[in-house]
């Protein structure tokens, strides 16, 4: 174990900032915290503390994995689970006064920050929002301690909306199906509805109805207790707390269906939740009385940006005045924390038959949002950046084609520069199959090319001078000499004096062929979450991108220092993203990401060199094969070496090459919080040889291909043929 502190106070912060006890600090308060934790580091296999031990200190994880385990009684370990970057623990200890249930043990060389028991109780003491949140912890560790001390853990999850008919039933239908495939845990839906709502959520059998009070096994898997008369029961809201505490000592999660009427019974269940899917539809008339039903329940359920998240859900009807999500969420004063697209499958009768429909085709809108919800409830969010390196960049394509074709859910993606490209458009719904193709269709050189050499920025000063001596020359001559020389002279003058004003290449080509990509879409219509990176070079800060035109960010994110002429956006001056974030897995970790596939493509150092001793070795033998040959025919050659010598390197592969090696150090730091790292690497390749796709999507499909185990093993996939038929 080694103690140090970071070259820089704001480390901590970002670490701290990543961490769901803290979501709800201000700046102020996560100041203090930083102030009274220190950075300690644990070499693999070096244990944190033991079973048995004194609670002295709460954890938080800055980088790296721990096991947390427990011995039977015969000496036998039993993992408990494995906690990642951004993840604390011992907490619980340290607010009962207990020993320590569990052994933690460094898997390998992790960073932790620590908070001392004297410093974490003058935090908590000093900020009752974080009382609040561990309260809260401590209550559903307590009630599940039978089932894996520490660490077991049970969520009340309860499913609600201020109006009927906005999709309520089905939505919690719908995640009780997918929470119980993604996790493989133990959940049921105690449904405190209407009478004869217990009919869509479990076929009604030759016998009726299921019988109130009793656990029936639903066909796709989880459980379902109808309760609806503990609603109409004088004084229920007693029995409400006392049976989810009995639910939650034998279900991972528990989820409520409640009705829309705001009664004491209702309220209980509410405030004896972990959390509150708050469904509505874009009609501004709901989303009003919303907007109401967050404050009323406010004073009573907790902070409503910590307990309650907003389901927008987008039902097909017309004719009515809806509103947008930001228009929505600026209404309500609360985010939009789920758009839900529009299901026919959950439209009718037949639920069960229909749920099953729609797990059986991940594809479809509806399921893709329903089942990232359940991953983020079980904590498996799987986030993918993909980082930046010009033509090395179309590695990540070939990575795309087996995260396709072996069905690895990717839940929200990032991106920087050329990452940004590929990025935005799998988001926005283009295959790997279809970016292998637009990466097919620039083999001629030319191609790319002439997005560049075409788009050239000449500064008015270079028009002036041009001019100037096109008029001087042809006064001197004739006109048509004077007319040739003054434009070879502006264009020279634009050259030297572009980088001056930010770049030589306007960009204006590249940004007619990026909205032409896009079609004009938006970070609205990607069928997952969206990052994309560019870099402030005036306030050394990262520009990040999540709303808007995803042409207009991607162009920001591409804009190579020197080469491209900057943009401004969001009133700021942005710059290639990988300036400052060439592989964003912090911005994932930010996003709620619980593990993160990075995908580098620069060559290490190693490679290079290797590279380089083939290239020399080659080089030789090719010397000693020229000896051989005629006197003219070496004198050709050379003067041929010479040519080539005295105009490489352009300023323009100093410039990147450059740039490259600066984003390699930083990619190395940024992998680091990755659980795993790609690096489809093509060493000796060309930043510009985008003419020459086959190599880097090939490179990427085996590196991808030999890390599928491990891929598999963090998106914890798990096939749809195991899920029960509905019968």
């Amino acid at each position: 174990m080694t103690t140090f502190e970071p070259p820089h106070p704001q480390d901590k912060l970002v670490i701290l900032r990543r961490v769901p006890v803290f979501a709800s600090c201000t700046e102020d308060q996560l100041h203090l915290i930083a102030d009274r934790t220190r950075l300690v580091e644990y070499k693999k296999g070096e244990l944190v503390y033991r079973e048995g031990d004194s609670a002295d200190a709460f954890y938080i994880i800055s980088s790296g994995r721990v096991r947390v385990f427990t011995r039977t009684a015969q000496g036998e370990e039993r993992t408990l689970t494995v906690l990642h970057n951004g993840d604390s623990f011992g907490e619980i200890s340290l607010l009962i006064g207990e020993t320590h249930s569990a052994t933690i043990q460094a898997l390998n060389d992790a960073l932790i920050l620590q908070l001392q028991k004297k410093d974490f109780e003058e935090v908590i003491n000093r900020i009752p929002s974080l009382v609040l949140y561990l309260s809260r912890s401590l209550s559903r560790r307590l009630r599940t301690s039978n089932r894996g001390g520490e660490f077991s853990d049970a969520t009340i999850v309860a499913v609600y909306s201020a109006v009927k008919q906005v999709g309520r039933t089905s939505f919690a239908a719908a995640l009780a199906v997918s929470l119980r495939h993604e996790t493989g845990r133990s959940v049921i839906v105690v449904d405190f509805g209407a009478a004869g709502r217990a009919g869509r959520l479990l076929p009604v059998t030759a016998e009726g109805e299921p019988a109130e009070g009793a656990i029936v096994p639903h066909p796709l898997g989880h459980d379902l207790l109808p309760a609806k008369a503990l609603l109409a029961e004088p004084g229920g809201e007693q029995a409400i707390a006392p049976l989810l505490s009995s639910l939650t000592n034998r279900f991972h999660y528990v989820l409520l269906d409640l009705p829309v009427e705001l009664n004491s019974q209702v309220l209980k269940a509410l405030t004896q939740s972990d959390l509150v899917y708050l469904l509505t539809d874009p009609q501004k008339e709901h989303i009003i009385r919303t907007n109401a039903l967050i404050h009323q329940l406010h004073a009573s359920v907790g902070p409503a940006e910590q307990r309650i998240k907003v389901v927008l859900n987008q039902l097909a009807r017309t004719g009515e005045w809806q509103l947008s999500p930001p228009d929505a969420a600026a209404l309500m004063e609360q985010p939009v924390a789920v758009v839900l697209p529009h299901a026919d499958e959950l439209e009718g009768a037949q639920l069960p038959d229909r749920l099953r429909q729609m797990m059986e085709q991940p594809a479809t809108a509806y399921a893709r949002t329903v089942r990232r919800i359940a991953r983020e409830l079980g904590g498996q969010l799987v986030g993918l950046a993909l980082g930046s390196g010009a033509a090395l960049g179309l590695a990540h394509i070939g990575v795309l084609k087996v995260i396709e074709r072996e069905q690895i859910p990717i839940d929200l993606i990032a991106g920087s520069s050329i990452g940004a490209f590929i990025a935005g458009l799998w988001a926005s719904g283009r295959s790997a199959d279809d970016l292998e193709r637009m990466a097919l269709s620039f083999k001629n050189p030319w191609d790319i090319r002439k997005l560049f050499m075409l788009d050239l920025g000449i500064p008015l000063f270079s028009v002036l001078i041009g001019l100037s001596a096109g008029i001087l020359v042809g006064w001197l001559a004739e006109f048509w000499t004077g007319l040739l020389f003054g434009f070879i002279v502006c264009v020279a003058v634009g050259v030297v004096l572009g980088p001056l004003a930010g770049g030589p290449i306007q960009g204006a080509r590249l940004m007619a062929k990026l909205e032409q990509d896009f079609a004009g879409k938006t970070f609205d219509d990607t069928w997952l979450p969206l990052k994309i990176v560019a870099a402030n070079p005036i306030a050394r800060e990262e520009v990040i991108f999540d709303s808007g035109s995803i042409a207009d960010a991607v162009r920001a994110s591409v804009s190579i220092p020197g080469i491209f002429k900057p943009v401004v956006r969001k009133g700021r001056l942005c710059l290639d993203g990988g300036v400052v974030n060439p592989i964003p897995v912090s911005v994932l970790k930010r996003s709620g990401a619980h593990h993160v596939i990075a995908v580098n493509v620069f060559p290490t150092t190693a490679e290079i060199t290797a590279h380089q001793q083939d290239v020399q070795r080659r080089r030789a033998e090719r010397d000693m094969q020229l000896a051989s040959r005629s006197l003219p025919f070496r004198l050709l050659f050379r003067v041929r070496q010479e040519l080539v010598r005295s105009v490489s390197p352009l300023v323009f592969d100093v410039i990147m090459r450059s740039m490259q090696a600066m984003e390699y150090q930083i990619a190395e730091v940024a992998c680091r919080e990755a659980d795993l790292t790609l690096r489809p690497t093509v060493p000796g390749s060309h930043w510009l040889e985008f003419f020459n796709p086959e190599p880097f999507i090939r490179r990427g499909e085996e590196v991808a291909l030999q890390y599928l185990p491990e891929l598999k093993r963090i998106a914890r996939v798990r096939s749809v043929d195991n899920l029960p038929h509905a019968q």
